[in-house]
Order: structure tokens, then sequence, then C-alpha cells
């Protein structure tokens, strides 16, 4: 009886183990993502506007990465033990969807995606975190529950210029400028 508990025992920590270092290797990231990014260039933005000679500039996808990426760089340490080492972000048109390489309890390695509903509230872009996905697998919203990121465009604008309205469209954002007095 004694022998037939120890084999069970045994198997079942043979069998956890297996399934342990499964789930491990499924759920790293797919892809070497870093938090590098590259700040705007305001100066080629603002010939946009004079070559154009409309009073708009567009976001792209790039420009966006890189504002996510440098708000991300700042505030890397999430709850619950989650530290975002990479990203990369997808514009959808109203959405964004983030690939994230992240490390929980700086031990386990796990490549996430989030996705994210962008709103303009003046006079900031709002971004809104909607769900997570681990390999497909929708994460509780309890587990990872991020605050809303907020990037004041205006700052990144020259002075006596503002924004008067932010349109959303597939690969990019549209921010309509307006001449402060």
């Amino acid at each position: 009886m004694l022998k037939k508990l120890f084999i069970f025992i045994v198997a079942v920590l043979i069998v956890g183990s297996v399934a342990g270092v499964f789930i491990i290797r499924h759920i790293k990231p797919a892809e070497d993502l870093d938090l590098n990014y590259q700040n705007i260039s305001i100066g080629s933005k603002v010939a946009d506007i004079v070559k154009n000679r409309k009073l708009e500039v567009q976001v792209t996808e790039e420009d966006l990465n890189n504002l996510v990426k440098q708000q991300l760089a700042a505030h890397s340490e999430l709850p619950n033990g989650i530290r975002v080492e990479g990203a990369k972000v997808t514009l959808q048109g109203a959405n964004l969807v983030a690939d994230l390489n992240v490390n929980w309890q700086d031990k386990v390695p796990v490549g996430a995606q989030l996705l994210f509903t962008l709103a303009w509230n003046p006079p900031n872009l709002i971004i809104e975190h909607q769900s997570t996905q681990v390999k497909g697998v929708r994460i509780p919203r309890e587990w990872v529950q991020l605050a809303p990121i907020e990037i004041p465009i205006e700052e990144h604008l020259p002075l006596l210029i503002g924004v008067k309205d932010v349109q959303f469209q597939e690969k990019s954002i549209v921010v309509q400028l307006k001449a402060l007095r």
C-alpha cells in the first residue's frame, strides 16, 4: 500500500513538472521586443503642415508606437509582479493592439496581447485597456488591470498651436490643429 502511494506521488510530480515546463514554454514570447523608442520629430510634422497647406498632422502607427513605448518605459512595473520588457503596437482605427513581452515575478517570460481603445478627451489622447490574452486565452481583467494612459498631444506641438479635433483612421491618427491667440 505504501509502495503504491509513493509511486502515485512520484507520477503526479513528474506529470506536474512536465505540464509546468510545457505551459512555460508555450506562453513565452514569440518574438523579441524592446522598449526602445525615438522621440517624435516636431520639425518634420510642421514641415508636413507647410507642404500640405492643411492645419493637420498625421500621427502614424510608428509615431504612436514610440509614444506608447515611451509611456511603458516610464511605467514598466505593473500590478501582480508583472514587468513590461518589450512592446509593439498596431493601430486598427480607434483600437490599439499591443503585443507585449512581460516577465512575471522576474521568473516567467510571457508573451501577451492587450487590446486598448483610443479616445480624444481634450487635451489628452486616452488609451484605455480593454482585455488581455496570452496565446489566445483571455486573462481575467482582475489579473491585469491597467490604468488609462493619457498622452498630452499639445505638449508635442509648437507654441501658439492647439488641437481642434482628433480623428482615428485605420493606420493613423489625424490631429486637426488650430491657431491659439
